[in-house]
This record gives C-alpha cells, sequence and structure tokens, in this order.
C-alpha cells in the first residue's frame, strides 16, 4: 500500500496562510491533493495539519485529515516526525511506502506516477526531488516506511529526481508559481 502525506501547517513565518494562499481560485494544497488524486499508485491521502481550515478543505476533497501535535508545528520541527506521527496515528502495517508531497510547490514540471515507478524500480529506502542546480527542493519526498522505522532516511540508499517547480517562500514566489500555473494551463 502507498499513501500521500501532505504536510500542512497553518502558520508560515515568510508568508503568512501560506498553504492556503490562492492560485487560480484554488489554495496552494489543492495542487499537492489534486497530483496525489489522479496518483494511479497512491491508496489513500492524509493531511497533517494544525488547521481546522485546511482540514475541513482537504476532508471536502475526499481526503484524510490528520491532526498534528502540538510539537510538529514549530518552524524547527523536522518534516520526517510528521510523517512517523501519521503513521503511528493511522497504525496501518500494509503500508509500504509514503509519498510527502509539499503544499508550496504547485507548479511541479515532473509526472507523480513516472517518479513512483522510478524510485520502486531502483528499490531506493528514498527519493528526493531536487531543483535545477541539484539542491533538494522538497517537492516530493518518497520513502520506505520501513526504512523511516528504523532511521534509515538520510541514511540509506537515496535517489533524485529533478522538479523545476517553485518553492514558494514568499509572495514573490507566489506570483512566479501563479504564471507558471497559467501558463501551462494546470488551473
Amino acid at each position: 500500500m502507498i499513501i500521500a502525506v501532505i504536510p500542512a501547517k497553518k502558520s508560515s513565518t515568510r508568508l503568512p496562510n501560506k498553504n492556503m494562499q490562492e492560485i487560480s481560485g484554488k489554495p496552494l494544497i489543492y495542487y499537492s491533493i489534486k497530483i496525489a488524486q489522479d496518483s494511479k499508485y497512491i491508496d489513500d491521502i492524509y493531511v497533517s495539519t494544525d488547521s481546522n481550515k485546511i482540514g475541513d478543505y482537504s476532508k471536502s476533497l475526499q481526503c484524510h485529515p490528520i491532526k498534528r501535535k502540538d510539537e510538529l508545528c514549530n518552524s524547527t520541527a523536522p518534516v520526517l516526525g510528521v510523517y512517523l506521527d501519521v503513521l503511528e496515528q493511522i497504525s496501518d502495517p500494509s503500508i509500504e511506502y509514503i509519498i510527502g508531497i509539499q503544499p508550496d510547490h504547485p507548479d511541479r514540471t515532473i509526472n507523480i506516477d513516472e517518479v513512483i515507478a522510478y524510485a520502486i524500480k531502483k528499490n531506493w529506502d528514498q527519493l528526493i526531488t531536487t531543483d535545477a542546480d541539484g539542491l533538494k527542493n522538497g517537492s516530493l519526498w518518497i520513502m520506505k516506511v520501513e526504512a523511516l522505522k528504523n532511521g534509515l532516511i538520510g541514511h540509506g540508499s537515496v535517489g533524485t529526481y529533478k522538479d523545476g517547480c517553485t518553492n514558494i517562500h514568499y509572495k514573490e514566489d507566489l506570483e512566479v508559481a501563479r504564471k507558471n500555473i497559467i501558463n501551462k494551463g494546470m488551473n
């Protein structure tokens, strides 16, 4: 079984209410939910959040909101803790892979199913997306659950896949992503 986990807390220090900022009338989180829903590999979608608004919105799109623990909501909390928290809360031993899909990369340039198939074929413990310079951008993070639970993420086998999307931190980044989405007809 493969699940998508979308980490979407309510606060952001650089761009307030970032995950619910709109592009073409849809909040950023919509674009992550949509690519997960369109995947032939993903069996279920969970949204880890501390926001009732984000939880209600994700539920309206047939996703499962997971109440994020307070200690996982600050800016220094590791996102791996969020993924482990979701696994603990849903407690399903049949889950083999987690696909982490960040909401602040709405203009992805990759086909999610191609990336998932590639990661599974290579049998990596994790696959992370990178920008054009080869730096981790967090758009997509594919992890074997076994590796995550055993502390191998960051230490086991790692693959990368290039995604030239916008990583939204500021209002200017939001405008770049908006233009990309409109130009690509992704809305």
